[in-house]
């Protein structure tokens, strides 16, 4: 019998254990790359450049994924993000852009766009939202996306976005305006927390033709000159809330009934001494709309 040289024998013993514990390695996704099912995970991820996300690939954020400065972020109809808990989309910079879904010059609504969490069993506040951060620019727009279990799912900051033909729901907040004039129209907002929440009084938001359904409470607004009208503000525990001392007039309106008790049941003002704690303005909501109406909510 053959001596043996011990070393030598126990790498040959080592370098088959690796081979083999190699083979049983599990194959997830590469971090800012993709894997076989065309999964791509990106981490605290900073674009460097335009990038265009398309529906063969399924993307997944960890962190926070940021649009900076002269960068535009087009995440092409049909295509699936997930996002990690705590994870955001933060775009933020003069002429930082995201554009999400059917362009708005198209009249034909294509494929919808999905923004969710990466949970299996996911609650309202999973992952952060859209956060646009004073880009001082109007050219982003979200058009036909679903997007569902966020904390705040669109904040909006000192610009103006179109948010047309969406979905939201099972959100915290929908979504969130501080200081901008953005359109919000066609859109369902369900099941919420709270739909629309609206402040500083120096801008107009035009928000129309929605349907706002079955959330805790449908419009949380600060913002007196908010344009709010020919929505369906139906079956919400408070279709609306004014939570500042000046008058909001808002007509024109489906509050799911013509009934002047009942509509008031569903605001939350001056008149509900009860239930504030603050000196707060009147919701004047007439003329309302004597019917629903069925163009509003998103368009096929």
């Amino acid at each position: 019998m053959k001596n043996i040289h011990l070393p030598t024998f126990f790498c040959v013993i080592i370098n088959c254990l690796i081979f083999l514990l190699s083979g049983c390695q599990d194959s997830s996704p590469i971090t800012n790359g993709t894997n076989e099912e065309n999964e791509i995970v990106l981490t605290n991820y900073l674009l460097t450049e335009d990038e265009t996300w398309v529906p063969e690939n399924t993307y997944l954020i960890k962190g926070t994924l940021v649009v900076p400065a002269d960068i535009v972020l087009e995440i092409m109809p049909g295509t699936v993000v997930k996002f990690a808990r705590d994870a955001q989309i933060k775009v933020s910079g003069l002429k930082a852009l995201l554009k999400i879904g059917t362009p708005i010059v198209e009249e034909q609504l294509d494929e919808l766009v999905t923004f969710t969490s990466d949970s299996s069993n996911p609650e309202p506040g999973e992952w952060k939202g859209i956060f646009f951060d004073f880009t001082k620019d109007a050219d982003s727009f979200l058009r036909g996306l679903v997007i569902e279990y966020a904390e705040i799912a669109v904040d909006i900051r000192s610009t103006s976005p179109s948010v047309l033909d969406c979905v939201f729901q099972n959100n915290k907040t929908a979504i969130a305006l501080n200081g901008s004039d953005s359109i919000i129209r066609y859109n369902e907002i369900k099941d919420n927390e709270i739909g629309i929440s609206t402040i500083e009084r120096q801008n107009r938001p035009q928000i129309e033709s929605n349907v706002i359904r079955e959330n805790e409470t449908g419009i949380f607004c600060e913002n007196v000159q908010s344009i709010i009208q020919f929505n369906n503000l139906e079956t919400n525990e408070f279709s609306l809330k004014l939570n500042v001392k000046f008058d909001l007039l808002i007509s024109n309106n489906w509050w799911g009934t013509i009934d002047n008790e009942e509509i008031d049941q569903m605001i939350q003002d001056s008149a509900d001494v009860e239930l504030v704690t603050k000196q707060l303005g009147s919701v004047v909501y007439l003329p309302i709309a004597e019917t629903r109406f069925t163009d509003a909510g998103p368009r096929e």
